[in-house]
């Protein structure tokens, strides 16, 4: 079989989810980076920060599906204990990894990295997301508002991009099969 139910949920985790949290957090920065150059010479446009708002819970909510998939669907398994005497560690990332020397690290780093800061990440979108909903167009027009939001969307992408990366890292030495 060439893909395991548990490399597709990897591949759903990590590419579907976190591939589409990452590309709703550029749009809506860079949404809000024209809305600040727009909104010297003119008003923003009337379904503006409708627009607004449904990137950015839209993305919220992905961000937080990508979160719990990977703490409860995919990290279960990266998590198994092998029975003892086992020697083939290739069904027990974690295990795997530890194991060598070389590759500990990626557990005791990457791994542990990838277990908290996505929910920093989900929490900063959320409150992006809230804003949006909350205050509208206001978000577009007030410069204080919205400079708050692409600093902490900017924040979001930045976790999210190393977390993606330590992944690949972790998948490519030791991959869920």
């Amino acid at each position: 079989m060439l893909f395991t139910e548990r490399s597709l949920w990897t591949m759903v985790h990590g590419i579907g989810l976190g591939g589409g949290a990452m590309l709703g957090l550029g749009a809506a920065l860079f949404f809000l980076y024209a809305a600040r150059s727009s909104s010297v010479t003119s008003p923003p446009p009337p379904n503006a920060s409708g627009a607004v708002a449904g990137l950015t819970v839209l993305t919220a909510l992905t961000l937080w599906l990508t979160v719990l998939v990977g703490t409860f669907i995919v990290f279960p398994p990266y998590r198994a204990t092998p029975p003892a005497g086992t020697t083939d560690l290739a069904q027990f990332p974690r295990s795997a990894l530890t194991a060598n020397p070389d590759t500990a690290w990626l557990h005791a780093f990457a791994m542990e990295t990838k277990e908290h800061a996505p929910w920093i990440a989900a929490m900063l979108a959320t409150a992006v997301a809230f804003v949006a909903v909350r205050y509208g167009s206001k978000l577009l027009t007030d410069a204080a508002l919205r400079n708050t939001a692409i600093m902490l969307l900017a924040i979001c992408l930045a976790l999210v991009s190393c977390v993606s990366l330590l992944g690949v890292f972790v998948n490519k030495v030791a991959p869920l099969q």
